[in-house]
């Protein structure tokens, strides 16, 4: 019975620590789809940012290739943020399927401490029952006792009185 019961805490504190871990991926998850939609953000100011560099205005030849290099300049760091929404992409996927796994376990260790609960309450239900019927069997050997005493003490007390023959019992 103690080493249910122990098995039963070890198993709740495993089912806890998973509960928690589950927590923190949906939350990571979170924070990471939310740097997707602010560098989405970004690139899109970039990309307007670019199209103004477009515009087609007359210019000297320096200022065109001025222009040209902040362009290309906007342009790689669109790339680089592309590239963090790629990476971000493949860590929520990586996560999502931890957050799978971790929800099986989730599962399996919920059942396991559901099992260890009800072995425990039938446990304590059969030797509170084996208690009740043994008191029953207590009680039904005294009060066989005490009758079998009385008996006795009724039967050695009474006596006998011969008056003219005839036999009288009190």
């Amino acid at each position: 019975m103690l080493m249910i019961s122990n098995l039963l805490a070890l198993t709740e504190r495993r089912f806890d620590r998973t509960l928690q871990e589950q927590s923190q991926l949906s939350s990571i998850i979170k924070q990471q789809k939310q740097q997707c939609m602010d560098i989405r953000q970004r690139i899109s100011v970039l990309a307007t940012q670019t199209a103004s560099y477009e515009k087609s205005e007359e210019l000297s030849r320096n200022a065109f290739w001025e222009r040209q290099r902040l362009k290309a300049a906007v342009l790689a760091e669109i790339a680089q943020f592309e590239f963090q929404i790629e990476t971000l992409i493949v860590e929520i996927s990586k996560n999502k399927t931890r957050q799978s796994e971790v929800a099986k376990r989730v599962f399996v260790l919920r059942n396991k401490c559901e099992k260890f609960r009800n072995y425990l309450k039938q446990q304590r239900i059969e030797r509170r029952l084996k208690s009740e019927l043994q008191q029953q069997n207590e009680i039904e050997e005294l009060f066989v006792h005490v009758s079998n005493k009385s008996e006795f003490k009724w039967k050695s007390s009474s006596c006998s009185y011969r008056g003219g023959g005839n036999i009288i019992r009190i």
